[in-house]
């Protein structure tokens, strides 16, 4: 008896939550103090109707999570010879939806998996050009016509609501993990190498870390004569992060006094392996990763990718440093690219809603396609807003190329503001 009053006073309690979180309850205050009649019948009766009208997940055994972020930004340019104002998605951070679920098959050892995707991206901020609608067509310059095959992004330099949606499909793996002897991955998301060049802990890299040309990748360089020379940002600088996020089968081993070390493989005959490690002495925390990557392609020529970076930061200051370097060993193209970034900072809880994060950071990327070098600089300054999972940022660069032939180009400079916010 006792019992079949707990169940009837849990399902009352489940009915009278619902019913008050969408309004399909509405008793008056003398309803809701009589208790007679069929009032017990009528809720069993809402509660079935609720069960068999909620979306729920596929079944009790695997715990299910709904996650991501909304990351967006008002982005002004300048070429040296035009100036605007996009409002795009932050490249650097994308917006994403993401769903991970994990289940326990026994003591010390669980499944799970992850899907996660940018959809309908618009303005990305690394596909907005500063080649107009105009130049896109067949009367523009040749130079911006190229572009718009590149990036499949005609008629995206206005960066207005029309623009083409962009998605990504950035995860869907299945994992197996073991508290002592590692977890094992299936399907598509990182590479063991991907990440080995972006190690920050400066709390700016939303807006602001080793791909510093995810802001403007398909911009052009002007010459100083004012034309477009065919020359996109990302054609010249790139942080070389490792073989980023494929369909791989990979392998990482526990930790082992801070270290990891891990390894994928997947089609085309491509393996990584890679080692890091992270651990706080005293006051100092400091994390660093480092990889080699090996690819092939059609023509079985060799390519292959160091990439390494380190960051610590003294805690009780706030006070931080980060360092990458990465070279490209290519022998189809000829060529040995290279990559080295250096960063400092400071980030502390200077008001009561989150830490102030504010650094400044250099870079070089050489070597690209045998064209010299694209000197980068950049500063920025995020805001967290702890209570809503909240930062603001605002930051600012600069791009300046130089390479081997006698035409001289105007720099890039782009300048952000912008919020994420994550769920």
């Amino acid at each position: 008896m006792i019992g079949g009053l707990k169940q009837t006073t849990s399902r009352l309690a489940i009915a009278a939550a619902a019913g008050l979180f969408t309004g399909g309850i509405a008793l008056a205050p003398a309803q809701a103090a009589d208790l007679g009649g069929d009032c017990c019948a009528d809720l069993e009766e809402r509660v079935a109707e609720l069960e068999a009208t909620t979306v729920r997940k596929g079944n009790r055994k695997v715990s299910v999570k709904l996650s991501g972020q909304v990351n967006r930004q008002i982005m002004w340019w300048d070429d040296g010879e035009d100036s605007d104002v996009f409002f795009t998605d932050n490249e650097s951070s994308s917006s994403r939806f993401r769903i991970t679920g994990s289940a326990s098959i026994s003591p010390g050892r669980t499944a799970g998996f992850r899907i996660e995707a940018d959809w309908f991206i618009q303005n990305n901020s690394s596909i907005v050009s500063n080649c107009s609608p105009a130049s896109f067509a067949a009367s523009g310059p040749a130079n911006c016509q190229a572009l718009a095959n590149i990036t499949g992004n005609g008629g995206f330099g206005s960066a207005s609501t029309n623009s083409k949606n962009v998605t990504d499909m950035r995860w869907t793996e299945v994992w197996i993990k073991d508290e002592k002897l590692g977890k094992l991955s299936l399907g598509k998301g990182d590479t063991a190498s991907n990440g080995t060049s972006e190690v920050d802990l400066s709390g700016t890299s939303v807006t602001l870390y080793a791909g510093m040309a995810d802001t403007g990748a398909s911009f052009m360089f002007r010459t100083n004569g004012g034309g477009y020379s065919g020359i996109r940002l990302a054609s010249r600088y790139s942080q070389l992060d490792g073989l980023s996020r494929r369909n791989r089968l990979r392998y990482d081993t526990p930790s082992f006094g801070g270290f990891t070390l891990s390894g994928s493989l997947g089609a085309d005959d491509f393996v990584d392996g890679a080692l890091r490690f992270k651990k706080e002495w005293n006051s100092v925390r400091c994390a660093w990763a480092g990889a080699i990557a090996h690819d092939t392609n059609e023509d079985d020529d060799d390519f292959w990718r160091y990439s390494t970076s380190g960051s610590c930061i003294h805690t009780p200051s706030g006070i931080n440093f980060t360092a990458g370097w990465a070279e490209d060993d290519d022998e189809l193209v000829g060529t040995d690219d290279d990559w080295w970034m250096v960063k400092l900072g400071i980030s502390r809880r200077w008001n009561s809603h989150g830490k102030t994060s504010i650094a400044v950071q250099y870079a070089e990327s050489s070597g690209k396609a045998n064209s010299g070098s694209v000197d980068a600089w950049g500063v920025a300054l995020v805001q967290n807003i702890d209570s809503a999972a909240l930062e603001l940022y605002a930051s600012y660069r600069s791009f300046d190329l130089s390479d081997n032939t006698a035409t001289s180009y105007q720099d890039l400079d782009f300048a952000v503001v912008g919020a994420r916010m994550k769920f």
